[in-house]
């Protein structure tokens, strides 16, 4: 194909980054590679940790605490939450984001439509999605994308959809996602305008298990503009308060998903940034938002924690935050 990049003279070759990343993501998925940005490559033991899910599970039934916990995982809350932001362009004061995390629409089924009912129709200036659409970590994912299509089609959002991929989510599931309408941010970033003025989203792959370079040089594009970063998980915070992104949204950790009374975690499944686990928080400039989840990892029980579906409002102002009761 003449004048296609991939078929110019050497000296003019230029390879697509998303090709470079998908060759890297499918090679670490198919080695069972877990790549972080401090500590190295190293391989995944799936099997202990489905042996221990399994002896949990087990144990939940002898105790008769699992139909409690099953119950539990289904009480999701629809949570509001007001986001005061100082760089914050006039022109997107009040603009509405709903936040979605940690789906795992093969682990609950009919969990689309309890989302959508949630909703009941209201209209979201932007939908943005921070990975984990799926429990299984290998084999069919048509299951997960037919459930995720139907939800997409519950919801309204003026702006489209933004998507990032999890830890759970395999390269080969970018395409059909943005098939369906999710424009999906593989360490890229777009601008959204209004009245005139623009804000920066930054989308980076997982950075929990598949931590790459490309994820840090997407973070480092964070211009003068207004930046909304968008990762899965809270543990690349630090590069983002650098680089001066002021809004990180992510999820990941289910809020400790099994919690002791009080809402304390026992797992985080965090390797920097245990702090981040959940909830609004701050670092330097930047206002994070680490989502408990909607839905449930592993097994679909969750105790002294609730799934939320998070519609975070955008205002102009002194940082702060209000999370409606």
């Amino acid at each position: 194909m003449k004048g296609h990049p991939l078929f110019l003279p050497p000296d003019q070759a230029a390879i697509h980054p998303r090709l470079v990343w998908a060759a890297n993501r499918f090679w670490m998925e198919t080695e069972n590679l877990k790549s972080r940005r401090y500590g190295g490559e190293s391989h995944h033991h799936w099997y202990v940790l489905l042996f221990l899910m399994k002896a949990f599970k087990v144990l939940l039934r002898i105790t008769g605490q699992y139909e409690r916990g099953a119950r539990n995982a289904w009480d999701i809350v629809l949570r509001e939450i007001d986001l005061w932001l100082p760089r914050l362009p006039p022109a997107f004061e009040g603009f509405e984001i709903l936040h979605l995390s940690d789906l795992h629409l093969d682990g609950m089924p009919g969990l689309e439509d309890k989302v959508a009912a949630s909703l009941g129709g209201r209209e979201f200036d932007l939908c943005v999605l921070t990975g984990d659409y799926r429990t299984e970590l290998h084999g069919p994912i048509r299951p997960t994308l037919d459930r995720l299509g139907r939800l997409v089609q519950g919801l309204r959002s003026r702006h489209g959809f933004l998507g990032v991929l999890g830890n759970h989510d395999g390269c080969h599931m970018v395409a059909p996602m943005e098939a369906m309408g999710i424009r999906m941010l593989v360490n890229e970033s777009v601008e959204i305008e209004r009245g005139g003025e623009r804000v920066q989203l930054i989308g980076t792959d997982d950075v929990h298990y598949y931590f790459s370079d490309q994820a840090v040089h997407a973070l480092e594009q964070a211009g003068p503009s207004f930046s909304i970063a968008l990762v899965h998980s809270p543990e690349i915070y630090e590069l983002a308060g650098q680089t001066g992104v002021d809004l990180y949204l992510c999820g990941h950790c289910h809020g400790g998903q099994v919690c002791l009374p009080g809402g304390r975690a026992i797992l985080k499944h965090l390797s920097r940034g245990r702090r981040l686990y959940k909830g609004v928080w701050t670092h330097r400039d930047m206002l994070g938002v680490t989502s408990c989840g909607v839905g449930t990892s592993g097994i679909p029980v969750r105790f002294n924690t609730r799934g939320e579906i998070l519609a975070l409002t955008l205002r102009r102002g002194p940082r702060a935050w209000r999370v409606a009761p």
